[in-house]
């Protein structure tokens, strides 16, 4: 991680806004974290960075949503799943559902992007989705800088101790997970999401969530 605190920042910002970047969020999280407990960051201007990411980058794609990028996600929303039918169950679920749902949505590996999609197709006022939208997206964000900076420095003497064994065990673990997460959500909604929850403990978590707040079927 060669760049500097701020370009990561924006780099974390832009991803949680949606902007398809092929480098998983969580990943670069961790590793975050992983350099904040080596001395390389301040913790407390990465804690504050990370919630700079949450606010900013969930308003963005929530008021993107519902201003001038709702035409194009009407136009290619369905490539991807997102068909006006589904975001219009989605959207009806997070009124019955409210904020709970909205915090949960948000804060859940593979639920992250739709739900806030789902909120910003909806009628729902900023002043209540976006609160609990953007505790949401701290949740995960904290969550990720926490274990990166506590579990880091032994994930990184692992490595160097043993980093042909390590790694073909840590493939094997991602392989199963992802396997996991596919038959869990269905071969489509699975592999949509991913991209959100490329980590192994990512889909542990998801895999948790209650079926309840599961809002959209992209079986």
């Amino acid at each position: 991680m060669n760049g500097g605190l701020p370009a990561i920042t924006a780099l974390l910002i832009a991803m949680e806004a949606g902007v398809p970047i092929p480098l998983p969020s969580d990943v670069l999280l961790l590793v975050l974290g992983e350099r904040t407990s080596a001395g390389r960051f301040p913790l407390f201007l990465v804690v504050l960075a990370v919630e700079l990411v949450a606010a900013v980058g969930t308003a963005t794609l929530f008021y993107a949503v519902r201003g001038p990028g709702r035409a194009v996600l009407d136009r290619f929303g369905p490539r991807i799943g997102l068909t006006p039918e589904r975001l219009d169950r989605a959207g009806g679920l997070l009124e019955r559902r409210g904020t709970a749902a909205l915090l949960v949505g948000r804060a859940t590996p593979g639920l992250r992007t739709v739900t806030v999609v789902a909120a910003g197709g909806s009628t729902l006022a900023p002043r209540r989705a976006l609160p609990a939208l953007i505790l949401g997206s701290s949740i995960f964000v904290q969550l990720h800088i926490a274990l990166g900076y506590v579990l880091g420095p032994a994930a990184r003497d692992a490595l160097d101790a043993a980093k042909g064994p390590t790694v073909a065990v840590l493939a094997v673990l991602a392989a199963g997970a992802v396997a996991v997460w596919i038959r869990r959500r269905g071969a489509r909604q699975g592999l949509q999401s991913a991209g959100e929850a490329c980590c192994p403990a990512c889909m542990a978590l998801s895999a948790l969530t209650p079926k309840r707040f599961s809002l959209v079927d992209l079986g």
